[in-house]
């Protein structure tokens, strides 16, 4: 099988797709750490070859997967996740009843051991929550592993990727569905964790917190929050700090009339210019999948 991963100069696991061709991809051979060179002609496959022309060493393409994904996920230090009233009581997020939220983390760990489970992801959220991702290509958790996670309370979500065979990798479209889908993301705990729990008689007139609708729009890798306020204006946002992203962001708000909100690192885009700005934000990230 050819490979279509290795390992760059920067300790960075990388598809073929990510580097530059021939030598100048500066990698090596993930599994004898030979340098590599990164064919990427007109006739064959991309792939990455020893520079001694030695055949290519023996790897497993599920293993590559998880192992790139599990990148994706540490670099980006989050992913947006499915949100189910259980799932939104596990993860301390109250009542909230959007369909998926920005999952952002503030530590995220490889293959820990946590009782007799090791998740290919421990991660610890800004809500101060543990959780569990497990990543899916052929081998899916069963009933004992999600009784495990159940017994330990730790949530637990899987990524399902089988869609994405060698043939059909595709960086952008992978990225997007680790970090921003949910179509293809499950809870393995909990489940129905809020049926567990006695209900508070006391709470029947308590109004459902409701948080501010999100989209979440991807930029040259990093995430644009853009909220809905009850004004019916818009709020963006860089989520983490990037100079260039930050300077689309400004570009972007100035062109729909926003002012800047120091105390928030926001800009408040007024209502009759909401949604020019969310089309032409939503532009920008589609030309980066280009």
């Amino acid at each position: 099988m050819l490979s279509l991963f290795a390992l760059h100069e920067s300790n960075r696991f990388v598809h073929v797709s990510e580097v530059e061709r021939g030598l100048a991809c500066d990698c090596r051979c993930a599994v004898c750490g030979e340098p590599v060179i990164a064919r990427q002609g007109e006739l064959r496959e991309h792939h990455f070859a020893h520079s001694s022309n030695a055949e290519p060493c023996a790897s497993s393409y599920e293993s590559d997967l998880h192992r790139f994904a599990k990148r994706v996920i540490i670099e980006a230090r989050g992913l947006v996740v499915p949100v189910t009233p259980a799932a939104s009581q596990a993860l301390g997020f109250g009542g909230r009843l959007d369909p998926s939220v920005l999952l952002a983390c503030t530590d995220i760990e490889e293959e820990v051991a946590v009782g007799e489970l090791r998740p290919d992801l421990l991660a610890a959220t800004a809500a101060g929550v543990t959780v569990a991702i497990e990543v899916a290509y052929s081998s899916f958790c069963g009933a004992d592993k999600c009784l495990a996670y159940e017994q330990l309370k730790l949530p637990a979500l899987e990524i399902d990727l089988r869609a994405f065979t060698p043939t059909a990798f595709d960086v952008a479209k992978v990225k997007h569905a680790i970090l921003e889908d949910v179509a293809g993301k499950v809870w393995l705990w909990p489940e129905n964790i809020e049926a567990e729990q006695p209900v508070d008689a006391s709470a029947e007139n308590t109004p459902t917190q409701r948080f501010l609708p999100e989209e979440i729009v991807t930029i040259r890798g990093r995430w644009i929050s853009v909220k809905e306020l009850p004004s019916g204006d818009i709020a963006i946002k860089a989520v983490r700090y990037d100079p260039d992203v930050v300077s689309v962001v400004r570009t972007v708000a100035r062109a729909h009339f926003g002012r800047y909100r120091e105390a928030y690192h926001n800009w408040v885009i007024p209502r009759f210019r909401a949604q020019a700005a969310r089309l032409q934000l939503r532009s920008i990230a589609s030309a980066d999948l280009c």
